[in-house]
């Protein structure tokens, strides 16, 4: 580039190879290193700067085919040495190698448009003032790569360990890097200066090539949750079977326990016969709302509520939520009850309730659930965030509210201090309409 120190362009491909891995560190700041990985890297780095350096020499004018050429081979150093750093497959590598570079690209385009400004270009006219402009421009592109991506970068390997990722990385990047030397390739007089225009052009694409690669990613990620989903769901279908089963031997449970009460009189205490009578009506008046599916569901968890010291109440009738799928029902009953033991069960014993009111107005049904908790209650998007089991992280809520999406209703969640309130609205139309 012109006005800039002789050294810097004599050797300006082998800074390029330092620069897009340093450009590489805010995409895989999350990963684990090798153990002698800085050591291999500085190595590797320095032999490749060496490589490019001579081979940039001999091949970059002869034929812009070549200049390809070049960038292929930095680019294939670039991957082993982001593979000799950190430990991670090498399609991985392949990966970020190509978001490093791009990114990189980005720095260097933003650098060329700053010289064409007076005080800029006179200050990267001197080997202290270019270090300087490049330790901002590209430490001021990585760190604002690090902030956009890092939902993405968090998650560690298993958002690049993927094929197809990284070979859609890598033609992306190289059908790009041929369209910039197009003209030359076809042996066409170039009708078109290689200014300021072109520069923003590159940067736009640079950042458009980036949000393909992280899109990709994130319909990944959907698909994943979409997997784990299905699964969840089935396991529903068959936790709604087992349920229902367990349902008819508790009941028979109770039934006969009711009748051996009495055979017991006079060999047990009184207190002792109402204190079991007590937990038996407790369970059996909790499950008696006349909705089957509820009434299941309602005894499965009166049971471990009682275990647990958890006083539970429910007010429904059987036809407030008749119009809910069976599967949407014991789904959204499950979650919201799940979710109300695992804060209560938390709270002192004496102080653990769940109350559940189900009432019905024409074709709205209305579900308000009080439950004891710790409060604060940790909040993500609006919605509780659950600490039960790290596959399913965050499904329990996210599924309530896609149920109410679907019967087209609201959903209201509410912290106070000690007591969690959850509101739900639903309407019968929605589901007959759809």
């Amino acid at each position: 580039m012109p006005g800039l120190p002789t050294w810097y362009n004599a050797h300006w491909q082998a800074l390029l190879l330092w620069q897009a891995f340093l450009l590489v560190l805010p995409f895989a700041w999350a990963l684990k290193r090798r153990r002698h990985g800085i050591p291999g890297v500085i190595a590797c780095l320095a032999g490749g700067a060496i490589v490019i350096d001579l081979l940039s020499r001999m091949i970059w004018t002869i034929h812009p085919l070549m200049q390809l050429f070049g960038i292929a081979v930095l680019y294939i150093i670039l991957i082993g040495a982001v593979y000799i750093c950190f430990d991670i497959s090498f399609w991985s590598s392949m990966f970020l190698a190509s978001s490093g570079y791009i990114t990189q690209n980005i720095a260097s385009c933003i650098k060329v448009l700053l010289s064409f400004i007076r005080p800029f270009s006179s200050l990267m006219g001197t080997t202290h003032g270019v270090l300087l402009t490049d330790l901002f421009i590209y430490g001021g592109v990585g760190l604002t790569a690090f902030f956009i991506f890092r939902s993405y970068t968090v998650k560690g390997e298993s958002e690049f360990n993927n094929r197809l990722k990284a070979v859609f990385s890598v033609i992306v990047l190289f059908v790009c890097a041929g369209l910039i030397r197009i003209d030359a390739i076809l042996g066409l007089p170039e009708i078109r200066s290689y200014g300021v225009q072109d520069r923003v052009y590159q940067i736009l694409s640079s950042c458009f090539i980036l949000a393909l690669q992280y899109g990709v990613l994130e319909r990944e990620d959907m698909s994943r949750q979409m997997d784990a989903m299905r699964e969840l769901i089935h396991h529903h279908r068959v936790q709604f079977e087992t349920s229902k089963q367990n349902a008819q031997i508790i009941n028979e449970s109770l039934h006969d326990l009711k009748k051996m009460l009495s055979d017991f009189r006079g060999h047990l205490s009184e207190e002792d016969i109402n204190t079991i009578q007590y937990r038996i009506g407790g369970i059996a008046a909790v499950a008696r709302t006349g909705n089957e599916i509820l009434d299941v569901l309602l005894m499965e968890k009166a049971v471990l509520c009682t275990q647990k010291e958890i006083q539970i109440t429910c007010y429904a009738c059987e036809s407030d939520l008749d119009f809910l799928e069976d599967i949407d029902l014991y789904f959204l009953m499950n979650n919201l009850l799940t979710n109300a033991m695992e804060a209560t069960e938390k709270m002192p014993a004496g102080e653990r309730f769940i109350t559940i009111n189900i009432s019905r107005s024409g074709d709205m049904a209305l579900i308000h659930m009080e439950n004891s908790c710790q409060g604060p209650v940790k909040m993500e998007n609006g919605l509780p965030k659950s600490q039960r089991d790290p596959r399913y992280h965050g499904f329990g809520m996210k599924s309530i509210a896609r149920l109410v999406d679907k019967y087209d209703g609201a959903l209201a969640v509410k912290d106070m201090g000690n007591v969690f309130c959850v509101d739900i609205t639903l309407f019968e139309n929605a589901q007959k309409a759809s």
